[in-house]
This record gives C-alpha cells, structure tokens and sequence, in this order.
C-alpha cells in the first residue's frame, strides 16, 4: 500500500476525506491537485464532494483536460467531471456577478452545454460585492507608511470578511429574500457613506469584475438593478446545506477539501501587509460546515508545495530570494505570473524553516511535491536552517525577524526531467528525486505522497 492510500484511511479519522492545503504562499497546484484526487474517486464512488470553505474571488486555481485550460477563481476544481459535487461553503465570501460569469466562462472553455458538476451554494455564505472593493481600493488610495492596504488584490474579500466580524454581513440567502432590496440599499447607503469619509464617491469608483474586466460601482440603482439580474440564474444554485453535509458526512462519499490561498497567507501565520482574511488552514473547515465536520476528523492533510523553488507575491522580503538571473529563467518557465490578477512573482529557494512552522501550524501531515519537472543543469539548492549573529533561530511571521536572519543551504544533485516524466511508478524515479523527497520530509515530519511533474491530470507518480 502507497503512502497515498495510507493516508486516506487513517486510524479513527473519516476514511477518503482529504484536505488540499496550501503549504506556503499559495499558487503551489492545489486545484490541479484537487482535480485529480476528485478524478482517483470517482473511479470507485459514484460521487464526491468538493468542498470550498475560505476565499473568494482572489482565489486562482487553474485547471486542464484535454489540452484546454481555465484559471478557477470562487468554483472548485472538481467541476469538469460528472459524479462531483462542488460546494462553497459558509465560510467563502461569494461575488454573485462573478460567479454566474465564471461558470459561463467554463462553458465557453470546455464547450459544454451544461457544467458536469453539480453546484451547490450554502445559503450561509456571505457576498461580496462592488461596494467591498470600491472600499477596498478607498482605503488603497488612503493608504500612508502605517496604514497600508497595498497588498489587497482588489476584490473587495476583507471587507467581506469585516462586514461578519462586523455583525451585519450580507448572505447568500439575503440575496434571495422577499426584502432583498431594502437589504442590499441599507448596505450600500452605508459604504457609500463610508467612502465618502475617505473623499471618494463610491459610484464613480471602477471596479475589477470577472477576467480583471473594469466596471463603475453606479448609483444605489444601478447597483441594485445589477445584483436583481443575478437572482433568478443564482436561486437553482443555493441551499440550506446542513442537513446535506450531515448525511453525506456519515456516508462513504469521498470529500476533498480545497482550501484557497495558503498558510503563510493567513493573518495569523503570515507576514504582513501579505495576508489575507479568510482561514487557510485545517480549522477553518470546521467553522464553514458549522461544526458538522470537525476538521480533526478529516483522514489526509496534504500541504501542496512546488518542489524546487517557492513563489511570493507582495511587498514581503524573504531571505531566500533567487538571484534575478535564476528567477527570470525560473518565472518563465513555469509561467509563474497570478492567475487573478497576472503579477510577476517574486521567486525563492525552498525555506525548510518556514515550511516546517507552516507545517506544524496548519496542521499539515502530508506533502505533494509539484512543479518537480522545475529543474536545470545547476544543483537545486534549500534554505535549512536560519542564522543571526551565528546563532540558529526558528522562523516567526513578523518581517523584523526575518530582515535580520542569513539563510544556510544545502544542494541537491539536480535529476532528467525527461525522465521523471516518463517514470510510471514510484519505485522507477531516480535516486535523487528520492534524495530530496525524503529529505524534505524528513525535516518537516510529515509523509510524502505524490509529485508532479505537469498540469494535466495524468502528471503525477504516487508515492
């Protein structure tokens, strides 16, 4: 039995339920991963469930099949294949506009009549709207050196997320009641008021919609009459969705679930301004399914990672940053520009260091190693450990502690792409992919399972 298939069935743990985690700053294959795993079930389950507990609109997981590929932002990755039920759950903030033009946007890309997938929507899932980014970008134009909103993506997800903390957030079902529009026009009498505050006027604000397509916030009617056009189309999409979660959970369906951006993006274990406001880690899941699930209970926890290298967007410095020369080959090879919103990334040496606190945090007990075809003639080189003043000190989320460390490395003897690809089995790979696997594992105390070695669903070796 492989790692793999250990992993699924887990001494009192909920057999075939998997977390997709991101192990470090996002953008490592999750949706490629979460594919594929919704693929391996449904070869012996009859259906799966795909579940999206955190993020919104800026999230960007990209998918393939059959030569064609779409970069996925508020759907989850299970949607090309027919058995599959993809969830957005309570804990996602939802652009209804966005979505309805997503899920065309998938129709469009893979010629389908209808998508193959069931959707469903919990009816507890908070919306984002214009008004949230217009506010966003207000506080982007208000921004000074101690108050700095630089890192938002422009999709409006922390004032969503505020709105709950708030204690008037706008639902999904909101949307859908007899009274929507007294709803909805309270809100936005409220954030045009608040812009307002910031000397912007929130109708003249234009804000990013679907595809980075610009677009005016408009007067209270406008905005109105815009969310009126989305009811009809988003009503056969949501659901109360406790009872259904219940008894899917309590049967022997598979759950795959996908979270959006990554650990190090998380306001508690990331570095600010670059981080975001929803939970990218394992607990997370246990709010968004109201308690019905206890994410301690889900069997696999694969933190997904690229293998050779580690990829950051942001106002972030890490220690471990490439040289120009070896990041630019890197960053086009690998196509490493944001699926949302299209920035270059900056590109580092994988940090051990950081990866274990992630690890640990999150609550990570497996690692994917994807993007292992990212290799050159040179050795591939890790940060192991951390130096300041020639003492060893640990990772900490804080940029002052990070500015003053010195990164020690190791190398790798580097292996043939070709022939990786053409490796079928585990036990086939070269000796120095092993070497490097184990290592890495070794030093994070968690199990490989997979690599990856491409973007289509067949590029993969379990391990």
């Amino acid at each position: 039995m492989t790692n793999f298939e250990k992993s699924l069935s887990k001494k009192n743990r909920r057999k075939n339920s998997v977390a997709v985690i991101g192990a470090i700053f996002g953008d490592e294959g999750k949706g490629r991963i979460t594919d594929e795993l919704t693929s391996y079930f449904l070869k012996n389950f009859k259906k799966v469930i795909v579940y999206r507990d955190n993020g919104g609109a800026n999230a960007g997981h990209t998918i393939s099949m059959n030569g064609k590929k779409i970069g996925l932002h508020q759907i989850g990755s299970g949607i090309l294949q027919k058995g599959c039920v993809v969830v957005l759950g309570k804990g996602m903030v939802i652009h209804p506009i966005d979505l309805l033009a997503e899920i065309e946007e998938v129709k469009k890309v893979f010629e389908f009549k209808t998508i193959p997938s069931k959707i469903m929507i919990d009816e507890m899932a908070v919306l984002n709207l214009d008004t949230h980014r217009a506010f966003e970008l207000a506080l982007k134009n208000r921004s000074t050196k101690t108050l700095s909103s630089q890192a938002a993506t422009g999709r409006g997800i922390s004032p969503s997320y505020a709105d709950v903390i708030y204690r008037f957030p706008i639902r999904m079902r909101d949307l859908l009641a007899k009274d929507w529009k007294i709803i909805l026009e309270e809100h936005y009498d409220m954030y045009t008021e608040w812009i307002s505050g910031m000397g912007m006027d929130c109708s003249q604000i234009s804000v990013k919609r679907f595809n980075g397509k610009e677009e005016l916030v408009g007067d209270k009617d406008i905005f109105i009459h815009n969310l009126g056009k989305c009811r009809e189309s988003l009503s056969k999409y949501v659901f109360p969705l406790s009872e259904f979660i219940k008894k899917e959970w309590n049967s022997d369906t598979p759950f795959i679930f996908e979270k959006a951006q990554a650990v190090g993006l998380d306001a508690r274990w990331g570095i600010y301004p670059d981080v975001t406001a929803s939970n990218c880690c394992l607990d997370g899941i246990t709010s968004s399914t109201q308690g019905i699930i206890n994410a301690n209970d889900i069997s696999a926890r694969f933190g997904i990672i690229k293998s050779t290298y580690t990829s950051s967007v942001g106002k972030r410095w890490l220690p471990t940053f490439m040289e120009e020369k070896y990041a630019k080959e890197l960053r086009d090879d690998a196509n490493e520009y944001g699926t949302t919103t299209g920035r270059p990334r900056d590109i580092a040496y994988l940090d051990l260091e950081m990866l274990s606190y992630f690890c640990k945090v999150s609550g990570i007990e497996e690692l994917v190693f994807t993007h292992m075809d990212i290799v050159y003639d040179r050795d591939v080189k890790i940060c192991t450990k951390y130096l300041k003043d020639g003492i060893k000190v640990s990772y900490m989320p804080d940029q002052k502690h990070i500015d003053g460390v010195i990164p020690e490395y190791k190398n790798f003897h580097t292996w043939d792409r070709s022939l990786l690809k053409n490796s079928k089995r585990y036990s086939n790979v070269q000796k120095e992919v092993k070497d490097f696997v184990n290592y890495i594992s070794n030093k994070t105390s968690t199990t490989p399972v997979m690599i990856t070695f491409g973007p289509d669903r067949n590029d993969s070796i379990l391990i």
